[in-house]
């Protein structure tokens, strides 16, 4: 057998494994949730057993601290930034930019607070 039939021969065997990997590629990448998706959800801010945050399909968040609810509303304003105004019984709501990832589970958020120059970082983990 020459290395031209080989090729020949080998070449639907390749092309059949290269079109595979494509499409497991295509369907493994769409499993995946869009940000705006994966945030709905209850979530429990790890190291405060009381502290959760609740984020609703129509852009509603709960903040639960304790006894203490303080509600708002978030927007995505790119893939993997959200912008809270959470009124928190006064006159004017409070407005933080976070940046949120997440890993399964897991939501990481780096949040700056007016009049902080640090960031917060929590991690919260899925409960609902």
């Amino acid at each position: 057998m020459d290395a031209s039939s080989l090729r020949r021969d080998l070449f639907p065997s390749l092309l059949i494994v290269a079109l595979s990997s494509c499409c497991a590629t295509l369907v493994l990448s769409s499993c995946s949730k869009s940000p705006s998706t994966a945030i709905i959800g209850k979530w429990q801010v790890q190291g405060h057993a009381t502290s959760t945050v609740e984020f609703k399909k129509d852009g509603i968040v709960i903040d639960h601290e304790g006894e203490r609810m303080d509600t708002g509303k978030y927007t995505f304003t790119d893939k993997n930034h959200i912008r809270v105004e959470v009124n928190e019984n006064t006159n004017a709501p409070t407005i933080v930019n976070c940046e949120v990832s997440f890993h399964g589970d897991i939501m990481d958020v780096t949040m700056t607070n007016p009049g902080q120059r640090t960031p917060n970082i929590s991690h919260l983990k899925r409960i609902k």
